[in-house]
């Protein structure tokens, strides 16, 4: 049924390969684990994967297709990932600017969040596990570290080193989310700055270190993104935020522009006077400078009462494009040489201008666009509209509803089902696996050939709907544009 094509990845136990589906001819991934191999543990964590998988499916989870077992091994088909892991783009490539991680950061809590709402952690969140649909979208991926939640707290040490928690080194039970969300922060940390919060050769080393709690984050951070590491990297359990909480905080709601983008506007004569500035100063006192603005800043997990105030997370004020017009009343009118105010005469073009919060001085061409002056002084942070990739993530969230997603309805009436079912099922039709073929299947779940082509199905035209409205997105977002543009006008003065 499927045809292997490469290599693509290895593991102790395992090995991946890309393959194609001789009947749908589509690209799967397939992990080939070999049982000779594999101790009674190790089994458990192969029983646990496919259990995980098979109750989970989210935009940003994994997703499984079929479950072939053989002999001597066990095939695992899931979705391939073209972009591989994210340990990989930070290794190579370096940290991730704030204003991208925020996104797939927000999409690696949406799916953790999913998993613990169904009663599940996973228990080895980490670069290595995260895969790169491109760079706007993560998934998370290996799930045999994971488990379902009980009364009874979990006593096995699960995970990469780096990314444990200290109850991991110290107790001998631990809450299981908790573990998730140290992780979470240790995994934004990498994210932003390229390397580990805690650091050490062996890991006798680390557990000192991490026990100790002693790390530092780098100057340049905005306050927010300062806010939600110190937040997470709690080392009391109970003291950490849940992921609701995280969700919620100002980091990934209000990302602060970047300062070249802030400052993107700013008025000739202050262009020109900043250069004279930096012409004035030296070399020796410019590395000064840069080397002060950018002292590392020391945190500790053993943090007093103040991270649990609500506002800790939310530690600037926001204002929304509908208050930025309010400053531009209170610029004073200047003065005359004559001791009367001066007016300027406006022509018929320039109405839109002035109420846009832009004007030009009388007696010179420099442009003054007062409602960004406010915010720089202030120190703000302007709201910014949803891009395409969070329109895109709610999207892609709305087609993952439903249980037909994962098994097909039990039905041969096609009426009362979801279009995209209906579609799949026409498709299947058309390669020969009819309605009934389906409902006889449903109870063998990813063991059965054809729930595993369902899927496949399913999980393609999901991908072509979502392109789909993405690229209607971005056309209307482009045809804005343009007509922005086309409505400019310019100031004539008299």
């Amino acid at each position: 049924m499927y045809k292997f094509c490469k290599d693509i990845g290895r593991g102790n136990f395992s090995k991946v390969k890309l393959a194609v589906h001789q009947l749908t001819r589509d690209s799967v991934a397939i992990k080939v684990v070999d049982r000779s191999r594999l101790d009674a543990r190790a089994l458990r964590m192969l029983s646990r994967e496919v259990t995980t998988l098979e109750c989970v499916h989210h935009p940003n989870i994994l997703r499984l297709f079929e479950v072939v077992e053989t002999l001597n091994r066990v095939h695992l088909v899931t979705e391939f990932i073209s972009g591989g892991e994210l340990y990989h783009r930070l290794i190579n490539d370096g940290p991730i600017q704030e204003q991208q991680a925020s996104k797939l950061f927000r999409q690696l809590l949406s799916a953790v969040r999913h998993m613990h709402n169904l009663g599940f952690v996973h228990r080895d969140i980490k670069a290595e596990n995260v895969l790169l649909v491109n760079e706007d979208k993560v998934k998370l991926a290996d799930f045999g570290f994971s488990t379902q939640l009980s009364n009874e707290p979990c006593r096995t040490f699960c995970g990469s080193p780096p990314y444990a928690a200290p109850e991991l080194f110290s107790d001998d039970d631990y809450v299981g989310k908790p573990v998730d969300v140290w992780a979470l922060g240790v995994l934004l940390y990498f994210m932003i700055i390229g390397n580990m919060p805690f650091r050490a050769p062996t890991v006798p080393a680390l557990r000192t270190a991490v026990l100790k709690g002693d790390y530092l984050l780098p100057g340049h951070l905005t306050l927010p993104l300062i806010r939600l590491i110190q937040r997470i990297l709690v080392h009391v359990p109970s003291r950490r935020p849940t992921i609701e909480q995280m969700i919620q905080c100002q980091w990934l709601n209000n990302p602060p522009k970047p300062l070249n983008e802030m400052n993107r506007k700013k008025s000739g004569f202050w262009r020109i006077k900043a250069r004279n500035i930096r012409s004035s100063r030296s070399t020796k006192d410019l590395t000064q400078l840069d080397s002060r603005s950018l002292v590392p800043i020391a945190c500790n997990t053993r943090r007093g009462n103040s991270v649990l105030d609500e506002s800790f997370l939310f530690p600037l004020d926001v204002i929304t494009r509908e208050d930025v017009d309010e400053p531009v009343a209170s610029v004073q009118q200047r003065r005359s040489f004559f001791g009367a105010n001066s007016k300027k005469k406006i022509g018929p073009m320039e109405t839109e201008r002035r109420e846009s919060g832009k004007m030009f001085k009388r007696s010179s061409c420099v442009e003054i666009t007062s409602a960004n002056e406010v915010l720089n002084d202030k120190k703000h942070i302007m709201m910014e509209s949803r891009s395409a990739v969070d329109i895109q993530n709610s999207m892609s969230q709305e087609e993952e509803e439903g249980e037909f997603i994962m098994r097909p309805s039990f039905t041969y009436d096609l009426s009362h089902l979801h279009p995209l079912e209906v579609e799949t099922r026409r498709i299947l039709e058309k390669l020969g696996i009819s309605s009934e073929m389906l409902c006889h299947s449903i109870s063998s779940g990813p063991r059965s050939d054809v729930i595993g082509a369902y899927r496949i199905v399913v999980n393609r035209l999901q991908k072509q709907i979502l392109l789909a409205k993405l690229k209607e997105t971005l056309a209307k977002e482009e045809a804005n544009a343009t007509k922005s543009k086309g409505n400019t006008t310019s100031c004539v003065i008299l």
